[in-house]
């Protein structure tokens, strides 16, 4: 029956990631979701909770920095390949602020684009850089 108190961990942990992706919790929903089998094998909590803190222990030591470093690469390769692209303005969402704001074709997908510029529909700007998930554009 302890494997279905580790089934219940793993979901809880993977939940908790999925809500704030920080490479926290999912070393902990990895450990209770090999510590599963474990359960099933022994059927000894002192056994399977020492199994659950090494597991958790070794992946958040080994493979945390394995996973932030291949993360980290891949985001900024994205963002040193976009500086300075052509893209083209598909649609004008909102100019009345300060920041207006676009929608601009991208790499055949539409992102939200920023700029303190005007543009019209059709105009090709340049990607100077991103804020969060939106594509920071100029002339």
């Amino acid at each position: 029956m302890g494997y279905v108190f580790w089934l219940i961990l793993t979901i809880i942990f993977s939940i908790i990631e999925f809500m704030g992706p920080a490479l926290v919790s999912v070393w902990f929903a990895f450990a209770a979701a090999v510590t599963i089998f474990i359960s099933l094998a022994f059927d000894n909590l002192k056994v399977e909770i020492t199994f659950f803190t090494v597991i958790s222990v070794l992946a958040i030591i080994f493979l945390r920095p394995f996973a932030k470093r291949i993360l980290s690469k891949s985001k900024d390769n994205f963002d040193a390949e976009a500086i300075d692209t052509s893209i083209v303005i598909k649609k004008i969402v909102d100019v009345s602020k300060e920041e207006k704001i676009y929608d601009v074709s991208y790499k055949g997908s539409i992102w939200t684009a920023l700029s303190n510029e005007i543009f019209e529909i059709g105009d090709i700007p340049m990607i100077s850089g991103f804020k969060g998930n939106k594509i920071i554009i100029k002339k």
